[in-house]
């Protein structure tokens, strides 16, 4: 299920009024509304909405089949932090658990990247509420940290997490990737291994690692980096612990673009000791080499699968 977003409408009172008239959603947002929640109260929000300033404020409408079943919107700072800009959301409890969110959240960035001079949109939400926080994963972006009893809410001290997304310069920008997309990323290295490594590997090899793809709780224990074009997932870079590469895979249409470096890059910020390692296939050799690899022994081959032990660092 799809929503678009919109700008409010008088008309959309009475579907804000039944949304928002429920402690639930209540219990997950600041202060300052009142319960029960009436047409009246949404109407005068609208009102206000539509002659906010439209350099500060953002607000929006989360719409299915164009009824309003939710509301979001960014609040521009002030001072130093005038291209910085606060999320606040929230959905009608019949449209939890959908995806409604993560991708209202990601329209609503990609309208302030592309039309205002916004570089950085970050969220607060209660460290308990899991489902806000998943959304803000899910629509990519990154956890900074916890603000311990940050917040008094119904009488309780509580803590709240901080999320942001910023602006990126980057061609292809690199991030974490979620559970849901790892299947995808999955697909990405199934294509690309079987057109540039499968040649030089034996039938035992190509099995072990069409294997290793569908194995649910080795890709349970790894991390996943993922760079994309637009929405597109153009390569990725998967880690298991230690601090060692089990795949590093780029598509075929954007090689010599930089993107393996910018993957690579992106995963070394999260590792404050620079030391890692790789089995090298023999196709990969020189891309690693060129990253500050070096061979660490020769060639071996384990249930038909060929590879390099390459090194990174130092201890």
């Amino acid at each position: 299920m799809r929503c678009v977003l919109r700008k409010w409408r008088l008309s959309d009172a009475k579907d804000l009024a039944m949304a928002l008239n429920n402690e639930k959603i209540l219990n997950n947002l600041r202060d300052g509304l009142p319960f029960p929640y009436t047409e009246q109260d949404a109407h005068d929000y609208i009102i206000t909405m539509l002659s906010s300033d439209e350099n500060s404020i953002f607000p929006y409408a989360i719409t299915i089949g164009d009824r309003a079943v939710g509301s979001i919107g960014a609040f521009r700072q002030s001072n130093i932090h005038s291209k910085t800009a606060e999320i606040g959301y929230y959905l009608a409890e019949e449209y939890w658990g959908r995806g409604i969110m993560t991708d209202a959240i990601r329209e609503l960035c990609r309208i302030l990247f592309e039309t205002t001079d916004i570089l950085r949109i970050y969220a607060e939400p209660f460290a308990y509420n899991t489902g806000s926080r998943r959304a803000l994963e899910k629509a990519g972006f990154c956890y900074e940290g916890t603000m311990k009893n940050n917040a008094v809410k119904n009488g309780k001290v509580l803590d709240m997490m901080i999320y942001s997304l910023t602006r990126t310069m980057e061609a292809y920008p690199v991030r974490r990737l979620t559970s849901e997309e790892i299947p995808q990323a999955l697909e990405l290295c199934w294509r690309v291994f079987q057109e540039f490594e499968a040649p030089e590997y034996s039938p035992e090899g190509i099995a072990a690692f069409r294997s290793s793809l569908d194995d649910p709780e080795r890709n349970r224990r790894m991390s996943f980096y993922g760079a994309f074009d637009g929405n597109t997932l153009v390569g990725v870079l998967s880690m298991r612990a230690p601090q060692h590469i089990s795949g590093f895979f780029v598509d075929p249409s954007y090689h010599r673009r930089g993107i393996g470096r910018q993957l690579f890059e992106a995963m070394r910020r999260d590792y404050a000791r620079q030391l890692f390692t790789v089995n090298s296939s023999p196709y990969a050799v020189e891309v690693y080499r060129h990253l500050g690899f070096v061979a660490t022994d020769a060639e071996q081959i384990v249930n038909g699968i060929r590879f390099i032990p390459m090194e990174y660092g130092e201890c």
